[in-house]
C-alpha cells in the first residue's frame, strides 16, 4: 500500500511573541497558535491523492505536547494517524537539527511514496526544513510545487513554479514535495472526521524511539546562532517638493 507522510507545524496566530532573553528563540507559550497555512494545502494535497490511490496518510508535527492540536486538525481532515515528535532534547533546534529529527522519523515509520511539507513556515520564512530532510534521506524533492498531475507506481509527474516560469517534470518515487499555496483549495473538515479524529490516539516518540544521540538535536547542537532580536525602527519625513530642480537636488543629498 502506498503512503504518504505530511509534516505540520505549529506556529504563533499573531506576531506578538516574546522572545527568549537569554536563546534568542521565540517563546511559543506566549502566543496563540495554528497550523501552519502552507502545511494545510499539503495536507490537502496529500488528501486528493490519497482519494486515488488508496494511500494512508501519515501526519507528523514536531513541538511540544500543545502541537497535538495540530495533528487533531490533520486527523479531522482525513489523515490516518498522527505522530508526535515531542521532547525537551528538541527545544530550540534549528533547521539542521529539525530536518534530523523529521529524517529519523521517516526511517522509523517504514516504507513511503511521498513526503508532504509546505513551502515555507511563517514563523521562520526559510523554506530549508522540506529540502533538508530530502537531502537527509537522499531523494529527490520538488519545490514551490503548483500541481501534482500525476502519480504511476515509480513516478511522479508534477508542476511547480520556478520565478515566473511553470516547470512541468517527471522525478522518481520517492520523493519530497513541498507545496504552495497555489496546488488547491482547502476542503472544510467535517463532523464524521471530527468524530474519527476523537477516537484516534496520537503516538508520541521522543529521542529515544528515534535512536538519536540528544547532543545530536536540539538549541546547543544547532549549527545556526542567533546573535540578537530587535524589531526595526522605521521613521518617516514629508517633504514638499515645488519643482524638478528641487527633486533633483533631494536626491543627490541622499546619495
Amino acid at each position: 500500500m502506498k503512503r504518504y507522510i505530511v509534516f505540520l507545524k505549529q506556529v504563533p496566530r499573531s506576531t506578538k511573541v516574546e522572545i527568549d532573553a537569554v536563546t534568542h528563540t521565540l517563546k511559543r507559550s506566549s502566543a496563540l497558535t495554528q497550523t501552519n497555512p502552507d502545511d494545510l494545502y499539503a495536507l490537502q494535497a496529500a488528501l486528493d491523492l490519497k482519494r486515488d490511490t488508496g494511500a494512508e496518510v501519515v501526519a507528523v508535527s514536531m513541538g511540544p505536547a500543545s502541537a497535538e492540536d495540530v495533528l487533531c486538525e490533520a486527523l479531522q481532515r482525513g489523515a490516518d494517524r498522527a505522530i508526535l515528535l515531542s521532547s525537551p532534547a528538541f527545544a530550540g533546534s534549528d533547521t539542521w537539527c529539525t530536518s534530523t529529527v523529521l529524517a529519523a522519523a521517516v526511517r522509523k515509520v517504514g516504507d513511503f511514496d511521498l513526503l508532504f511539507f509546505g513551502r515555507m513556515a511563517i514563523d521562520g520564512d526559510t523554506a530549508q526544513v522540506g529540502p533538508e530532510v530530502a537531502g537527509q534521506l537522499d531523494i529527490p524533492q520538488v519545490t514551490s510545487l503548483v500541481a501534482l498531475e500525476g502519480i504511476s507506481e515509480n513516478h511522479l509527474r508534477a508542476c511547480r513554479r520556478a520565478g515566473t516560469v511553470i516547470q512541468h517534470l517527471e522525478t522518481e518515487l520517492p520523493c519530497t514535495v513541498m507545496v504552495s499555496r497555489e496546488n488547491g483549495v482547502l476542503a472544510c473538515p467535517t463532523l464524521s472526521g471530527w468524530r474519527y479524529a476523537w477516537k484516534q490516539e496520537i503516538v508520541r516518540w521522543d529521542e529515544t524511539d528515534l535512536n538519536l544521540d540528544s547532543s545530536a538535536v536540539g538549541l546547543h547542537a544547532s549549527p545556526t546562532k542567533v546573535v540578537s532580536t530587535f524589531v526595526p525602527c522605521q521613521g518617516k519625513s514629508l517633504r514638499w517638493l515645488a519643482n524638478a530642480e528641487e527633486l533633483r537636488l533631494a536626491i543627490i543629498s541622499e546619495i
